[in-house]
């Protein structure tokens, strides 16, 4: 039975509303119990490849809800453009939100119902059987401990490591060990040339761009606003936060493939500024107990970030973004010693509101999008 999703007075008061649209499945093969959130911004044909994907699949879920905080119409424009031609296994939900990753995963949870949520990043394509495998694993989890599990990203299989990686580890900054553990010096290992494996494995740290969580995790935690825009280390917190509470898996069964689409990212400064303010939340934050070992090697990862970008930029004097990237980190240093970033979280919480307009595929171009009532 379809749900009435126009919000009642009551409801609505003093929570934001925001507007969008929604279009219900023309078969019922889908997992009704899986919603799939995908933040979006500036990244059109990313987004409708990765619907085109999922369109594809026999294992998707049952309702699929795009956050865009883009401040255009590219996205909304390049997806109902993609729509007519469709017959549809899963619900799909359009919301016109306010910029900033997590924000856009946090108006994700208020405007699903799924028991299982999935977060795929724009620029990720599932394989065939990624929803079911994960879906899986918490079915299995009789007992309810796993809260989250991740996907298996298909990019860094027995790839050799970056020449970044391979002076971390010769230089002892960060220590050899499994990939997906965090260390009180503020690191984790890199999956780059992890080989291909079946079952599940356990974790610190998931991928936020592929990974899904039982909702019962959101009634205690929500994803950071600290991380505000395009974020770096939001999924490193929330997974480090809710790893107090619950098992993280990484399942070897879901695979996924990382894209890395370049819109919609930082310049080289406030990346690099971004990068060391991020990191030095998180260790402050999730490793109170730090050696001065691992303060050492904290501090001497980013300093190798510096040096490595600089004579990036005096080899390849070409490319301005080494040298703005290696500011930007020394910028952001020095702001962590000066002023370090503080962050309290609210209680995890509803945050908005939605009205969202049903749109028939046949008469979807003369549907326009709903407005939030301001009476």
């Amino acid at each position: 039975m379809k749900n009435n999703t126009k919000l009642s007075t009551s409801m609505r008061k003093g929570l934001p509303c925001l507007s969008g649209w929604r279009i219900y499945a023309t078969e019922s093969n889908a997992y009704s119990d899986c919603t799939l959130i995908v933040p979006t911004y500036r990244r059109p044909h990313e987004m409708v490849a990765l619907l085109e994907t999922l369109a594809t699949l026999s294992d998707a879920p049952g309702e699929v809800v795009i956050v865009d905080g883009s401040p255009d119409e590219s996205v909304e424009a390049a997806v109902k453009n993609w729509l007519p031609a469709q017959c549809l296994s899963f619900d799909l939900v359009y919301v016109k939100s306010p910029p900033g990753l997590t924000r856009q995963r946090n108006v994700g949870l208020d405007a699903s119902r799924g028991e299982i949520i999935f977060f795929l990043d724009d620029d990720c394509l599932p394989e065939p059987g990624y929803f079911e495998s994960i879906r899986q694993v918490f079915i299995d989890d009789q007992k309810r401990e796993v809260g989250a599990v991740r996907g298996f990203l298909t990019n860094g299989i027995q790839q050799p490591l970056t020449r970044l990686w391979q002076l971390r580890y010769q230089l002892g900054i960060v220590p050899r060990g499994e990939p997906g553990t965090y260390y009180p010096s503020g690191t984790s290992g890199t999956w780059n040339m992890v080989a291909p494996f079946k079952g599940v494995r356990n974790v610190d740290v998931l991928a936020g761009g592929a990974s899904a969580y039982r909702r019962e995790v959101f009634l205690k935690h929500r994803f950071s606003e600290f991380f505000y825009g395009y974020a770096q280390g939001e999924d490193l917190e929330m997974s480090l936060r809710i790893g107090e509470d619950w098992k993280l898996l990484v399942c070897g069964d879901a695979r996924v493939n990382h894209n890395h689409a370049e819109g919609g990212r930082p310049a080289g400064f406030p990346r690099g500024r971004m990068a060391v303010r991020n990191r030095y939340f998180i260790w402050k934050r999730h490793s109170p107990q730090a050696q001065a070992m691992d303060r050492l090697r904290f501090w001497a990862d980013h300093l190798l970030v510096i040096i490595y970008y600089l004579i990036g930029f005096i080899t390849h004097p070409w490319r301005g973004y080494f040298f703005s990237y290696a500011a930007g980190t020394v910028y952001g240093a020095m702001e962590c010693f000066i002023s370090p970033p503080r962050h309290e979280e609210l209680p995890a919480r509803r945050e908005y509101n939605f009205q969202l307009e049903e749109l028939v595929l046949p008469t979807m171009a003369s549907v326009e999008k709903a407005t939030c009532n301001t009476q």
